[in-house]
């Protein structure tokens, strides 16, 4: 029996493949669209929950995603919180595995930290393209930490008119220090608030990435023609703020569902919306429903994070590595 091959990218091998934000937006608008066309497979995540505050939890996203990737694939992800405190090691960590869909093979083992927080930050940044005001110039950041950085590289790339991002954390330290690295990574005008209302209040666009288990983010608060994009805990703001907004659109609805705890998730389930106002991004992209229609609606978009847009992110990684002849070759049984 012959021997399989795979390809083993570490995580310095995806950074030396060059793999850009702009990249990653263009592999989930493709997820996007081909999962609302129909040309993907998409199981509800799996969650392994043990104590995601006092321990930890990691996630099993598997995807299939047809047309020109035609591939299948596994993210397996942990988060566990107490890690930097207690170990002074990342929060996160993760692999991907990706299959070819003809024979079913592994084609490819990588470490999907970095992609996970791009492809995070992409659906932010593809949200905001098509559902942002495009002279929006002032960015509320709820959370200042690992993912803050790709959302607001990701948003330059969806709206490039941004000039001040508001950074606010429990950690004022860790807004200080966020503040001081968007003005030298990205050149924007940055600055850390203690509050955040401070951060809220004339935004733009308002992005949370928070652990928080209650709401951070008031009603009263929130700017006409605003944009909020929910990708924390999806806990951080009050029920008026979705229930205010002229449009909810989230990524996935029967895995937003799925899922309960989310604020749109629970908005449905208690009443307060019908399914049916809430559409999926690519309902947009697919220009079946309308992405912003004028200056003053206010919209929240609030995405739960699908396989398929890790699949996309993923694929192209290995498809940038395999060109460049970036990564270890392995042997499946030993064989070789």
């Amino acid at each position: 029996m012959s021997d399989i091959e795979f390809v083993f990218l570490s995580q310095a091998d995806i950074r030396a493949t060059g793999i850009d934000m702009k990249t990653a937006m263009s592999a989930v608008e493709d997820a996007f669209t081909l999962h609302h066309k129909g040309k993907a497979l998409l199981p509800f995540k799996i969650v392994l929950d043990m104590g995601e505050r006092d321990r930890g939890r990691c996630n099993a996203m598997p995807a299939y995603v047809g047309g020109n990737y035609d591939a299948f694939g596994i993210k397996w992800i942990a988060g566990f919180p107490q890690n930097p405190r207690k170990y002074g090691m990342p929060r996160g960590t993760g692999l991907y595995i990706l299959n070819d869909a003809e024979k079913g093979f592994p084609v490819a083992v990588m470490d999907c930290t970095l992609l996970s927080a791009m492809r995070t930050g992409a659906v932010t940044g593809v949200g905001a393209k098509y559902l942002a005001n495009q002279d929006s110039e002032v960015v509320a950041m709820i959370g200042c930490g690992v993912q803050a950085r790709t959302q607001i590289e990701a948003l330059k790339v969806g709206v490039p008119n941004i000039k001040l991002v508001k950074g606010y954390d429990v950690n004022f330290e860790a807004a200080k220090k966020y503040a001081v690295e968007v003005k030298e990574r990205f050149g924007i005008d940055a600055v850390a608030v203690e509050t955040p209302e401070a951060a809220v209040r004339d935004a733009d666009i308002v992005v949370t990435v928070t652990v928080a288990d209650e709401p951070i983010v008031k009603e009263a608060w929130m700017k006409k023609g605003s944009l909020f994009a929910a990708v924390g805990s999806y806990q951080e703001q009050e029920f008026e703020v979705v229930l205010n907004s002229d449009k909810v659109i989230v990524d996935g609805l029967e895995h937003v569902i799925h899922r309960v705890t989310p604020v749109v998730a629970l908005t449905i389930t208690n009443g307060m919306l019908k399914e049916e106002d809430v559409w999926e991004l690519g309902e947009v992209l697919c220009k079946e429903k309308p992405g912003r229609e004028n200056h003053d609606e206010r919209i929240f978009f609030a995405p739960i994070g699908m396989g398929t847009e890790d699949l996309c992110l993923s694929y192209q990684a290995y498809k940038l590595a395999a060109e460049k002849g970036i990564g270890k070759k392995l042997s499946l049984f030993g064989n070789a």
